[in-house]
């Protein structure tokens, strides 16, 4: 039985461990302690949970007072800022080679992969957004998307 949060530590080893030449993978508290563009260090990546939303059972039968047992199903999406050089333009129109390399290396490792927790579908990529830029760094955010189980199922 589980109702932890869906855990993004899996993702992050992951990529930490196919894609070379990161200086940095980082977690939720690693992305907010950044406070500008400029404090980043690239190349770097950032995973962390943007949503949970669970789906509602059917209504079921129990006593007052009583704690049933229940499984739910839910669709997680797991941010994943990628952060690189963007020497070629200087208006951030397009994104260096190199920084479209890494967003290349980062996708072909998660894509279709499953991570370890309860009820877990192949991660798929649902968006991709830059986020923000200078003539210097880019931050890119990709949303994944995968399931979920919470309650007396999720093992």
């Amino acid at each position: 039985m589980s109702f932890a949060p869906f855990d993004v530590q899996p993702v992050a080893n992951r990529i930490r461990t196919l894609v070379p030449d990161l200086r940095l993978v980082g977690l939720a508290a690693d992305y907010a302690a950044v406070k500008s563009l400029r404090d980043f260090t690239p190349p770097s990546v950032f995973v962390v949970l943007a949503q949970e939303k669970f789906q509602e059972n059917a209504p079921g039968h129990g006593q007052r007072g009583e704690q049933v047992k229940i499984t739910q199903r839910g669709l997680v999406a797991v941010g994943v800022v990628i952060v690189g050089r963007n020497y070629r333009e200087q208006h951030g129109a397009q994104l260096s080679g190199a920084m479209n390399t890494l967003i290349k290396n980062v996708r072909a490792q998660l894509s279709g992969w499953v991570p370890d927790v309860p009820g877990a579908r192949p991660l798929q990529l649902q968006r991709g957004d830059l986020l923000q830029y200078d003539d210097a760094t880019a931050l890119w955010c990709d949303v994944w998307q995968t399931q979920t189980l919470i309650g007396a199922e999720a093992q």
